[in-house]
């Protein structure tokens, strides 16, 4: 016996998220997470080198210079940039800014959100070569 509410259920295939193209990006973005993960483990192991004395420091360096962990950082900063992208994208969404009463459009904001990070990211790698 069908009831009118399973009349409307149709059998779901494994391919669904295939023909989603939000669903895809969606779950790229979310993805980002495993290489951000990498990322913190490797800060906090250089910070306990850094702890544990001048050889241990050296052979953290010498880990880093691997091709595998350079190839594995390479892919975290992509990962990073698409993170960044996707949530400066949401921004203007999450946050309606009103200026002489009217809607600010995303453009100025996203924007603004690059030259921030671009800026910071400026000052942190100056503070880092001249220190």
């Amino acid at each position: 016996m069908t009831t009118k509410r399973n009349a409307y259920i149709r059998p779901m295939s494994g391919s669904w998220w295939q023909s989603l193209q939000f669903y895809r990006l969606y779950m790229l973005r979310e993805g980002t997470a495993i290489p951000a993960l990498w990322f913190s483990i490797e800060l906090i192991i250089g910070l306990f080198a850094l702890k544990m004395g001048p050889e241990s420091w050296e052979g953290f360096v010498s880990f880093l210079q691997h091709p595998v962990v350079l190839l594995l950082n390479l892919v975290t900063l992509v990962a990073a940039l698409h993170h960044s992208k996707t949530w400066f994208d949401l921004a203007p969404k999450a946050q309606i800014i009103i200026v002489k009463g009217e809607k600010l459009p995303p453009e100025p904001i996203i924007k603004g959100l690059w030259i921030v990070m671009i800026m910071l990211s400026g000052v942190v790698l100056a503070v880092s070569l001249l220190a």
